[in-house]
């Protein structure tokens, strides 16, 4: 079952990652949107349904973890309650922790061009500054 767990919990790290990294992009657009004087609330929304989502994402996270990490809590004989010893010093289980710092870092990376592609849709489209010139008429026969 715990394996189980872990595939659930790197699956909600990424999900989580992801959503952060969209939002954090949106947020950076949101920044030069205010500057720039044109505040789209859509974007607003839209940043705090993916903050909110990605805190959801990351308890669930937090819920898959194991209830006793490797290592953490001392068995009753005295000696570690978690994973067996394979030589090294380290236990079993630590290839979790880099796989989920790795889990982490693409989901920032993967959420960042979603987040471009939202901001692209929910920027305010603006009319040119300039109306463009209509065309000359063509000089009448004969004139030069």
């Amino acid at each position: 079952m715990t394996g189980l767990r872990r595939t659930a919990g790197a699956v909600a790290v990424t999900l989580a990652s992801a959503a952060l990294g969209a939002a954090l992009v949106l947020l950076a657009g949101l920044a030069y949107q205010l500057v720039d004087g044109d505040v789209t609330r859509p974007m607003v929304a839209w940043i705090l349904g993916l903050l909110l989502a990605a805190v959801l994402l990351f308890g669930a996270f937090g819920g898959t973890l194991p209830d006793d990490p490797a290592g953490a809590a001392d068995g009753p004989d005295g000696g570690s309650g978690g994973a067996p010893d394979d030589g090294s010093g380290t236990p079993e289980g630590d290839w979790y922790d880099a796989l989920v710092f790795g889990l982490v870092l693409l989901g920032l990376v993967a959420g960042g061009p979603l987040g471009i592609a939202g901001y692209e849709a929910l920027r305010p489209e603006r009319p040119p500054a300039v109306a463009p010139a209509p065309p000359s008429a063509p000089p009448a026969p004969g004139v030069r």
